[in-house]
């Protein structure tokens, strides 16, 4: 079996889940080898606090995080309009905020509003550059748009700036998994994504995938010493 399998079917699926349960507030860690729409990645959630400009003074800070929690609640309770609403009129005020600026990306990216969602979470990650949600939905949005350099590049940040983040490890292997075809370097961020999920905590989707790529490379390391013998 290859890493273009009938498998790889459901992963789309999972990627539709994943996507709902970020809108909630989740860092969900089911993978998605096929995804936003078709065939993008999954990203995980945004976090629950607003700040990460520095130059804000304190009241600012507080002030910023109650409605930035205002705008999660209203995500969780599915109100998306209201809160999309709450969170273009706090990015408005706070554009050196990144937590508004990644959640309202979400929202537009859910909404198929990609160029919006693209926007949001540039902003975001130039806020602050080790917003590895930010990065890893860039990754998404990106690589959904076939520019696989640029997805490449967003997830590898999203890893430098928080290397155990398992969303974007996992994405970033199944950008050379399916994406890519590139299947050493597939195999070593799918391993590194369990690494990080620990003993205890093994993806069986992910295992299935490691297992596809490993036969395949034997077969093709056989059949190249079958012609080399010949």
């Amino acid at each position: 079996m290859t890493p273009f399998s009938n498998s790889s079917v459901n992963r789309g699926a999972v990627a539709l889940l994943v996507l709902v349960l970020a809108a909630c507030g989740t860092a969900p860690r089911q993978p998605a080898r096929n995804g936003v729409g078709s065939k993008s990645p999954a990203p995980a959630a945004t976090s629950g606090s607003a700040s990460t400009a520095t130059a804000a003074s304190s009241t600012d800070r507080v002030e910023a995080d109650r409605r930035f929690k205002q705008a999660l609640q209203l995500m969780r309770e599915h109100k998306q309009t209201e809160a999309q609403a709450a969170l273009v009129s706090l990015s408005k005020d706070f554009p050196a905020f990144s937590g508004p600026l990644t959640a309202l990306g979400i929202l537009y990216a859910q909404g198929k509003q990609r160029s919006q969602a693209l926007d949001s979470f540039a902003k975001a990650s130039t806020a602050n550059p080790d917003n590895a949600v930010a990065l890893n939905w860039l990754g998404s949005l990106y690589r959904e748009n076939g520019d696989f350099k640029r997805a490449e590049e967003a997830y590898q940040k999203a890893i430098k700036a928080k290397p155990d983040y398992a969303p974007a490890q996992l994405n970033l292997g199944i950008l050379y998994d399916v994406s890519l075809r590139q299947p050493q370097n597939a195999l070593a961020a799918y391993r590194e994504y369990q690494r990080i999920a620990g003993a205890k905590n093994q993806n069986l989707m992910v295992s299935v995938w490691i297992k596809e790529l490993e036969d395949s490379t034997t077969t093709r390391t056989a059949s190249a010493s079958t012609e080399s013998a010949r």
